[in-house]
């Protein structure tokens, strides 16, 4: 067999040591269940930016493929793309993948969770059937529609999110879901309807998967300013519906808002921003092991902003903070994220700068003023300082024992709220500097007024950047 040649216009195959690689500009061919190469030699597959299509049959009945990775400029995945594929154990389809073709994961009994990006319009009929051992999938509400029998056989999902309008428990059978788990996520959207409804100031539909507002004035008005920082990475993190721990209200919203302001404002590419909505532990890890990645390649004049709003807290034994996953259900290095190891992969990296935003306390409380854990004890604790190295920056929203408090008519964090208001009237054009200081102005000041409790941001530098930060510019 052949171990390279076309596969479609401007499009080219190479396979080699069990990678099958595919490079180009555009959409692939389609092929038949006949390909140029065997089937059970594909191990891995590597999809290089610039193709925008995957294919029909591309990977079918590879039995052996353990690992694919696609690329940013893909658009779709064709039919039976990867049906079979029996040991591939997961898949990340980028943000950009519009449509997923008929059976194209049929049969792939290794995946155990599936995660949609919100570019996502159409999924085929039986795309996901047979998958036996999805337990959690996360749709999307930017979809328009999906083929029958699309999770037909997916026995033991049981965890639906992002369910998109027109499904509901009349047809969720024609869909393949289970009647049970689509009736108990909207069962889940009532109750948020219900608690951050029209009682605290917001306007939630029923059938939303988050805590949505009325837009506010950050979020109609964004400025567009045409830049292009190809060296600048915004990662962003919004934890906002966790399975056993208090939720995070308009958590989901600060970190939309503020990947809008990285695309329009800051103009750091589609591809620079990864956002991670509702991270598990895993995508946590994988979310910082990504921007480890690409700065193997950037070099160092590489940019890092990283956002977080959601839930923080200190171990009950050391007092390390910690950022917690929405599938967590205790607070330990085995299922949060030590934000010591943050700050350490960001000091080790060749970087330029890295600016950290944390819409989140350490002292064990939520926005909603109650304790993260339900039986934790209700009083706050002082989490442990933790040192910079490299050149990092980090704008924390709250001191010590305090709490990170939301601004309920705005539909966001009060320091989310702040820090998109001056990106806002300064359309980027300012400095971490007039930042800082305008943060912790305003949501000192507003807090006590808004929310009758005191909240005053923090700010902390490496040795490092101890002598430039000031002068550093988000959107440069």
């Amino acid at each position: 067999m052949a171990a390279n040649g076309s596969a479609g216009k401007g499009i080219k195959w190479e396979l080699k040591k069990g990678v099958l690689t595919i490079s180009g500009n555009g959409p692939m061919k389609n092929y038949g269940k006949d390909r140029p190469w065997i089937a059970s030699n594909v191990e891995k597959l590597v999809v290089e930016e610039g193709v925008t299509s995957i294919g029909d049959n591309l990977c079918r009945d590879s039995k052996n493929l353990i690992e694919v990775s696609l690329p940013s400029s893909l658009k779709t995945i064709g039919n039976s793309a990867f049906q079979s594929c029996r040991k591939l154990p997961d898949i990340h389809i980028p943000y950009g993948v519009e449509e997923i073709g008929d059976r194209a994961f049929y049969d792939c009994n290794a995946f155990i969770e599936l995660d949609l990006p919100i570019s996502m319009k159409r999924i085929g009929k039986e795309a996901f059937a047979k998958c036996s051992n999805i337990t959690n999938a996360r749709l999307t509400q930017s979809l328009e529609s999906m083929g029958d029998k699309a999770f037909e056989d997916c026995l033991i999902l049981a965890n639906l999110s992002g369910l998109p309008d027109f499904i509901d428990t009349g047809n969720s059978l024609t869909y393949g879901l289970n009647r049970a788990a689509v009736k108990n996520y909207w069962d889940r959207k009532e109750e948020m309807a219900a608690k951050y409804g029209n009682s605290s100031g917001t306007n939630i539909t029923n059938k939303s998967e988050y805590a949505k507002v009325e837009p506010s004035d950050v979020d109609i008005d964004i400025p567009f300013t045409g830049k292009n920082n190809k060296n600048t990475f915004a990662l962003i993190i919004a934890n906002e519906n966790y399975g056993k721990l208090a939720n995070v209200p308009f958590a989901i919203n600060d970190g939309e808002a503020f990947a809008n302001y990285c695309r329009r404002t800051l103009g750091i590419p589609e591809k620079n921003i990864l956002l991670y909505k509702d991270a598990s532990y895993g995508s946590m890890r994988e979310a910082f092991g990504d921007l480890r990645l690409i700065n193997e390649f950037a070099g160092d004049n590489m940019k890092v902003i990283v956002y977080y709003a959601g839930h923080g807290a200190p171990d009950d034994a050391t007092l390390d903070p910690y950022l917690i996953p929405v599938d967590a259900g205790r607070i330990n290095r085995d299922v949060c994220i030590p934000l010591a190891s943050i700050y350490q992969e960001l000091g080790s990296m060749k970087l330029e700068s890295a600016i950290v935003f944390l819409d989140a306390c350490f002292s064990g409380g939520t926005r909603e003023n109650k304790m993260v854990m339900a039986d934790a004890r209700a009083i706050a604790r002082v989490p442990k300082k933790q040192g910079l190295t490299g050149k990092v920056a980090v704008l924390s929203a709250t001191s010590d024992e305090q709490t990170a408090l939301p601004y309920r008519d705005k539909g966001h964090g009060m320091f989310t709220y702040y820090l998109l208001k001056r990106l806002q009237e300064t359309k980027g054009n300012v400095t971490l500097s007039d930042l800082k200081e305008y943060i912790t102005k305003e949501v000192s000041r507003n807090s006590s007024i808004v929310n009758r409790k005191e909240q005053t941001p923090t700010f902390t530098v490496s040795n490092g950047a101890s002598s430039v930060w000031d002068s550093w510019k988000l959107n440069e």
